[in-house]
């Protein structure tokens, strides 16, 4: 008992002791605390005193301790304007004294080469008159660096240099070593078993060094591109049938030397996966699966595709969105037999209901007016919601030609059964010139240059001129369109065209007005309206007789022709068309009027096939003409005339009957011709914008009512070429180039085996 009571008196004692303490401190801090009646600022130059007491956690009147001055001190220097402070009490006085940062005058870089100054200044984003730290010299160091590693200069260094000016001012100047350019020497893969090293080499973006390739870029290490070659190894595989493709580890090492980077992918591959089976789960009512299952792409007991399932997807949500529902969650499930290598596909289709359209928004068209777009809509705001109709109104509004890209989304609206449609384009340049340069056997060489603005000033007007010139032959033609004519959806056009050919006795002229009008209708197709009115003229020299080719156009003659066309467009584009079909039936008929009857008729059509997932397409093409002239001649100059538009290899009229004398073409009353090509980048980097094409043209050209002095007059022969082509589409415009060789020709046509030609944009 005594014990504890000691113990008790102990800690009792402790407790009066510290208590002392604590109370002495806190009488002896109120003691030290001091009012503050005047702060007074020293040092300032550039950064107002004003300013600097704004900073200041403290005001005159306030007290303050010597904690309470660590505190003003920290604020001070966390505003990055002083190089130092100092704080010092005189009575009620608080004298602050600071010395303030630097400010930068002049920012340059010395020792670079590669990089200009001005592409650098622009990444550090540093100006004169900003107030210069250590840490902004530091971090501007990093950002060299780091633009310097992404063109492939790892070995670069950059030491920041001060040169102190007075007036508290400094010169900032980076010295730059840019080191060597390090490239990939070596790319390795672990734990393929499958697919050789040089196949999967091909699958990534990344390639090592070889001293015969030029200008090549992704030689160059960089980090940022590893995450692209994991992605498109993991797709390869999938598109192979392995499901369960890993990619363990990716890594670019620096070699010790610091020459090269070595590219290291450790791959577990896995089993290859047939499909054995599709089913589709869904909890929408009312929604046929079996429908749905039709539009699969996946096929049963071939080897998995990711691609297929990707193509099945993007099917199955069209096709409900043609049933009218907007948002539709579409989830694959898989359930992969390891014991079999067999997989099931389950597609897990969510809840959804019909939408109607609340509003089209439309983004991004700074030029072109909102009407011109609208106008091209298949939906309106309050029609219940169609995917098929989206598709094709966004397909619509991309054949303008106006932009260069269209993307369309779908979003929720202000209700559930609510969708907002919304567009964004991205315009392009719609004036365009083209230039054209062919070399023939006969002629040597053609010459074309044309003008065209699709868009003038956004309204969807058209305006062109062209003109084409060649040994013998030129043509002039300038027109205006009007797509919406008289704010209706009527298309109509006009053109004056002047032809001139020249032979070696007789020059032939055609002059005159072509006037259009044409409406669209449900389905693609087109209806279409014209109204032709020409003189055709005639002269023959003195020299020699006019050659009996020239019957019935001597002086001059005046045709008036009624036309009508009716069309079927299918094709997904029409600038560049891969998918679809396009079909289209011309008849005129002259004799309303004018010195000339006949009955003209010409019919054409092409046809697309994409395979390889649109790499490759087929491209098939016909056309043929025929006309007649009502019991009289048809006369040289109403004849078709036929050559390289029709069948490359050819000149322009390098086909079909020749007058005698002069060798010159006199045309046919009858012709047909066709293609067959296939065009793919297969090969090449798709980013390149280069496509190569292998091509077969045929076809003929006869029929010539006055055969006297006519070579060839009722030859309907085939001719055929086959040919190797470019299509290049540069910033410049586009660039074609056509290598054509003659499988069969008559030795009178006129053949060209090499076709040019540039295009621009403005």
């Amino acid at each position: 008992m005594n014990k504890i009571s000691i113990r008790g008196l102990l800690q009792l004692l402790v407790l009066v002791v510290l208590a002392h303490f604590f109370v002495a401190g806190s009488v002896r801090a109120q003691e030290d605390a001091i009012t503050i009646s005047e702060i007074v600022i020293e040092g300032a130059r550039r950064v107002s005193p004003a300013t600097i007491r704004s900073y200041m956690p403290i005001a005159e009147g306030d007290s303050i301790s010597p904690a309470r001055l660590n505190s003003i001190i920290s604020t001070l220097f966390a505003t990055d304007l002083f190089h130092d402070v100092n704080l010092t009490i005189e009575g009620n006085k608080l004298v602050v004294v600071v010395d303030e940062n630097p400010i930068i005058n002049r920012i340059s870089i010395e020792g670079n080469d590669v990089i200009s100054d001005e592409n650098l200044l622009q990444i550090l984003n540093i100006r004169p008159r900003r107030v210069f730290t250590r840490k902004v010299a530091l971090d501007a160091r990093a950002i060299l660096i780091e633009a310097y590693r992404q063109n492939g200069r790892y070995a670069a260094t950059i030491e920041p240099k001060i040169i102190h000016l007075p007036e508290k001012r400094v010169d900032l100047v980076f010295e730059v070593d840019e080191g060597p350019l390090i490239k990939i020497s070596k790319i390795k893969f672990i734990g393929n078993q499958q697919f050789s090293d040089r196949a999967l080499r091909n699958v990534i973006a990344s390639r090592e060094q070889k001293w015969y390739i030029f200008l090549a870029r992704n030689d160059k290490y960089d980090a940022a591109r590893l995450t692209l070659d994991e992605q498109r190894l993991r797709e390869f595989y999938l598109q192979n049938g392995y499901a369960d493709i890993s990619i363990l580890r990716s890594s670019g090492e620096l070699l010790a030397d610091r020459s090269a980077f070595v590219l290291s992918f450790h791959i577990n591959e896995g089993a290859q996966y047939s499909v054995a089976d599709v089913a589709i789960n869904s909890e929408i009512e009312g929604v046929d699966v079996a429908t749905l299952l039709e539009v699969s792409t996946l096929e049963l007991g071939a080897v998995y595709d990711v691609r297929y399932l990707d193509e099945t997807l993007s099917n199955i949500t069209d096709r409900l969105g043609e049933f009218g529902f907007a948002f539709v969650n579409v989830e694959p499930e898989f359930t992969l037999n390891r014991d079999d290598a067999t997989l099931d596909i389950t597609l897990n289709i969510g809840r959804a209901t019909r939408n109607f359209v609340e509003e089209i928004q439309i983004n991004g068209n700074d030029r072109t007016l909102d009407r011109v777009i609208r106008r091209r809509f298949e939906l309106v705001e309050g029609d219940s919601f169609n995917q098929l109709r989206l598709t094709n109104s966004l397909r619509n509004i991309r054949n303008l030609g106006y932009f260069s890209d269209v993307q369309g989304r779908v979003l929720a609206g202000s209700q559930a059964d609510q969708s907002v449609v919304d567009v964004t384009v991205e315009e392009q340049s719609t004036g365009a010139f083209s230039l054209g340069v062919g070399y023939s056997s006969v002629d040597d060489a053609s010459f074309q240059i044309g003008i065209e603005e699709r868009n003038f000033l956004g309204s969807g007007r058209g305006v062109r001129a062209n003109v084409s010139v060649s040994g013998n032959r030129s043509n002039y033609r300038a027109g205006i369109t009007e797509p919406f004519l008289w704010d209706r959806e009527l298309f109509g056009s006009f053109d004056l065209f002047r032809t001139t050919n020249e032979y070696s006795n007789i020059e032939t002229q055609r002059q005159g007005v072509d006037v259009s009008v044409g409406f669209g209708a449900r389905d693609g197709y087109y209806h279409r309206f014209s109204y032709l009115l020409a003189t055709t003229e005639t002269s023959v020299g003195t020299a020699n007789p006019p050659p009996a080719s020239t019957s019935g156009d001597e002086g001059g003659r005046l045709v008036s022709e009624i036309g009508y066309q009716i069309s079927q467009d299918k094709r997904d584009s029409r600038i560049d068309p891969r998918d679809g079909y396009y079909w289209r039936i011309n008849n005129g008929v002259a004799g309303l009027g004018g010195d000339v009857q006949y009955l003209k008729s010409v019919v054409e059509g092409q046809y697309f096939i994409p395979f390889g997932f649109k790499r490759f397409v087929l491209a098939f093409g016909a056309e043929a003409g025929i006309i007649d002239g009502f019991g009289e001649d048809i006369s040289r100059s109403n004849r078709f005339v036929i050559g390289g538009r029709e069948i490359r290899g050819f000149d322009g009229d390098g086909i079909g009957p020749r007058d005698a004398g002069d060798f010159s073409a006199v045309g046919g009353n009858q012709y047909y011709a066709g293609r067959a090509s296939i065009i793919s980048d297969y090969g090449l980097d798709p980013d390149l914008g280069v496509r190569w094409t292998l091509f077969y043209d045929f076809g003929t050209l006869w029929g010539v009512d006055d055969d006297e002095g006519v070579t060839g007059a009722d030859e309907n022969s085939l001719r055929a070429t086959a040919g190797f082509g470019i299509f290049w589409d540069t910033y410049v415009g586009p660039l074609t180039f056509f290598w054509t060789t003659p499988i069969s020709e008559e030795d009178y046509d006129n053949t060209e085996s090499f076709q040019f030609s540039i295009g621009g944009r403005f």
